[in-house]
């Protein structure tokens, strides 16, 4: 059996969550149509509200997607055996004004009688 490179390695996450992301994005566009057609035919169709939960938690795992892309791109972007610069990092710059610590505070809502 064959090793697999690292860049291979990463082609292939790519590819992966390329089509994760097109059967993502095809499920939303089916949960956006079916909810549109619940809001058109009034308030007393089911479905909606759970559709429009599974929209919105399609939608986080969408945007996870698209970070894991996007991570995946620059993988790709950066040559194997290229190192980081070896420029050491700049301290932050010093702020002027006077920093206080936060302070946490606990409201109680009182009992009616």
């Amino acid at each position: 059996m064959s090793e697999v490179t690292q860049e291979e390695a990463l082609r292939l996450a790519d590819a992966l969550v390329g089509q994760a992301l097109k059967e993502t994005e095809a499920r939303c566009r089916v949960l956006a149509q079916f909810i549109h057609d619940c809001d058109r035919a009034g308030p007393g169709t089911s479905g909606g509200s759970a559709a429009a939960r599974e929209l919105s938690a399609l939608h986080r795992y969408r945007s996870g997607l698209i970070l894991r892309r996007s991570l995946i791109q620059q993988a790709l972007d950066c040559p194997v055996g290229d190192s980081p610069a070896k420029v050491p990092l700049s301290p932050p710059p010093l702020d002027q004004s006077v920093r206080r610590p936060q302070q946490q505070v606990q409201l109680r809502a009182r009992r009616r009688s």
